[in-house]
């Protein structure tokens, strides 16, 4: 094949001075995002090269070759120098998305297509050293066929320090429903087709879009789905599967927006959102931050992009010209875009508990027991805050069911004594009765029971933490929904556990989470839609307190659960920041620097789903056996997928998390 090379000059245009207050009301965003652009360069040049090569969906890659792909053309790699083909398929098809990637320091490409038997292929593309050399491909992961006609499809990628992560696709069906699906190549193909190998697609979520969308692209740094809705314009949602399906708009088609036409294709580069006018001439730009738009190309009347795609590290975008049925390639213009600095990376989950036994919002708070013995044989207590206690060994496994009613928050010390005689002991917040519900653990097995309950003066108990000072005094602080704290001491008696009330204190709204660092004698308390505090643990200390960091930039409210980490050298505190389903990390000595945070992902290979919306959080910093040599982390998740089930509780080995963050 030969290539054919014309240059034509587009002007890039902005709109200035418009008002977008349709948008703005029906959006969320801010008017500065919305109602004002920037100001484009007047006049731009930008190189189209239109190829003799065949297809309907175009991806241009690194180095000198290209990928195409339509219903009457075969999936084919190309050189675009000379526009021969590298390797040829047997399969035609279409729909096509892709993403770059780096293993064992080599450029990989994987593209995902569907075939004219309605299956998915994922390819691997393995770049040489020499990358005039091309690409060799290393696997073709063909999936059983899907049972939904498509519109379209795009692929996700969330950011992981794991190596085993999952690539993610959405489907966009003709039944004006979104698929989200994990998708897991088997390892070897056949004697007689090496690289072919099945496909395994297992279903997150799906939730309704507008009947016809054909065009979504997502953003792996953001954690956001873009989905252009013909008629109307372009959305944007959580890409998590654990997230709301919940959407806004970022621009709407004319008279309410800046779209003139139809919306039509859409593809990310360098920190901006690209969207092609539907079979018209028009590319308009937004960025990827906020939604802000920057303004619009005028490319030469004689164009009509149907289709168009770029790997989002490239500025090379492929598009298919509907006048002429031609695939051509375009330099995107390349105007200023924010980059992403502060990026919440994902860890997997490493287990998970059984779901409890009552549907909706019921799991709440873990609270994590070592058993001295066999650290493996260790327990996880978790609230089931619509009836009792739960009680989980390390596989996640069901042990125990204490049917107390309903307890919210949990928490555990251990070297205590019950009638003078060697017992952990466990506390959650009673809120049927207003109450402190103790429990007795055997310090030996790990068997709890119910060890009575201590009433407070407090009108609706809510959260709950314990305290264990160098003297080995036990406490418990409980926190009512109107800002009141009281911290009681719980004294071992003849008749057993009691409780004196020693200390008062509030803050100005609705708590929950606390957390006590025992070797410090410090507590610290989360302000659901304010602040994380801390202040001193003792009964007799000052109830001042200092302000850690508030809802903001880090913090997105509601502030729930919190729990230290702690070992001779190392003492750091985890936040729940609800809002965005993420995990904050503070030091916990002065002055409490933020260090990051991170999301629970899932766990395709042991098929755990992440976490979401979580409410309380448990961490031990203690050896709990080969699986989690330094330490464990629990959280409750808000939504159990993988299959859709009721709540339950996610492991995480603290490795995960001390190598992201390269910790003591």
């Amino acid at each position: 094949m030969t290539v054919q090379r014309h240059t034509i000059t587009l002007l890039s245009m902005a709109m200035i001075g418009l008002t977008l207050t349709t948008l703005s009301a029906c959006s969320g965003l801010s008017a500065s995002s919305t109602a004002s652009t920037t100001q484009a360069q007047a006049t731009q040049a930008m190189t189209m090269t239109k190829t003799l090569t065949t297809g309907e969906h175009l991806l241009v890659l690194p180095g000198q070759r290209s990928f195409s792909i339509g219903p009457d053309s075969p999936a084919q790699l190309t050189d675009t120098q000379t526009g021969q083909p590298d390797w040829q398929a047997s399969w035609r098809g279409e729909l096509l998305d892709a993403r770059e990637m780096t293993a064992n320091g080599q450029t990989v490409i994987k593209i995902v297509s569907l075939d004219q038997q309605n299956q998915l292929h994922l390819l691997t593309l393995v770049a040489s050293t020499d990358t005039k050399s091309g690409y060799t491909l290393q696997q073709d992961a063909v999936s059983a066929p899907l049972q939904q006609p498509l519109e379209g499809l795009c692929l996700y990628a969330p950011l992981s320090n794991s190596q085993s992560a999952n690539l993610q696709l959405f489907l966009l069906g003709e039944d004006a429903m979104a698929r989200q699906l994990v998708l897991t190549p088997t390892a070897n193909g056949s004697a007689s087709q090496p690289h072919t190998t099945p496909l395994n697609t297992t279903l997150l979520r799906q939730f309704a879009i507008a009947p016809g969308a054909q065009y979504c692209v997502a953003d792996d740094q953001r954690d956001t789905l873009y989905i252009s809705e013909e008629s109307v314009g372009v959305w944007r949602m959580n890409a998590r599967a654990e997230s709301d399906a919940a959407r806004e708009m970022i621009d709407l088609t004319h008279p309410f927006g800046h779209i003139q036409g139809q919306a039509g294709a859409i593809t990310l580069s360098q920190g901006s959102l690209w969207l092609a006018e539907s079979e018209g001439h028009r590319l308009y730009q937004y960025q990827q931050d906020n939604g802000r738009y920057l303004g619009h190309t005028l490319l030469a009347e004689t164009i009509a992009i149907d289709t168009l795609l770029t790997l989002p590290q490239d500025t090379r975008a492929g598009a298919l010209d509907k006048h002429s049925g031609s695939l051509i390639m375009l330099d995107l213009p390349s105007l200023p875009a924010v980059e992403v600095t502060d990026v919440i990376t994902t860890v997997v989950a490493n287990g998970e508990t059984q779901p409890v036994k009552k549907a909706g919002d019921a799991a709440d708070d873990p609270a994590i027991w070592v058993n001295p013995n066999q650290p493996d044989a260790s327990r996880v207590l978790g609230t089931n805050k619509k009836q009792g206690l739960y009680v989980y060994d390390l596989d996640g496994t069901e042990l125990q069911e204490l049917l107390v009613d309903r307890v919210n928050n949990v928490d555990l010390r251990q070297g205590f004594h019950y009638r003078n005689q060697p017992m952990d002991i466990a506390a959650a917040s009673q809120r049927d009765r207003h109450s402190i519900a103790l429990f007795r653990i055997q310090p030996q097995t790990g068997v709890v029971s119910s060890a009575g309950e201590i009433v407070t003066t407090l009108d609706d108990v809510y959260g709950l933490c314990m305290y264990q000072n160098r003297a080995r005094q036990v406490f418990v602080f409980i926190n009512d929904q109107d800002g009141r704290y009281q911290q009681y001491q719980i004294l071992d008696s003849a008749t057993g556990w009691q409780g004196q009330l020693v200390r008062e204190f509030a803050v100005a709204s609705q708590p929950e989470g606390c957390a006590a660092d025992d070797r410090a004698q410090r507590l610290f308390v989360g302000e659901e839609n304010r602040a994380v505090w801390t202040l001193p643990a003792e009964p007799d200390a000052t109830t001042g307190m200092l302000e850690i960091a508030s809802v903001g930039e880090w913090l997105h409210a509601d502030i729930e659960g919190m729990d230290i980490y702690q070992t001779a050298t190392a003492n750091y505190l985890l936040v729940s920041s609800q809002g965005n389903d993420s995990y904050v990390l503070f030091n916990a000595t002065p002055p409490y620097q933020y260090i990051g945070r991170f999301r629970v992902g899932l766990n395709a290979a042991k098929g755990i789903d992440g976490a979401s919306e979580t409410d309380g959080l448990a961490i031990s910093s203690a050896f709990l056996g080969d699986r989690y040599p330094l330490g464990m982390l629990v959280v409750q998740d808000g939504r159990n997928l993988m299959p859709e089930q009721n709540q339950n509780f996610k492991y995480i080995d603290w490795r995960e998390i001390k190598t992201l963050f390269d910790l003591q």
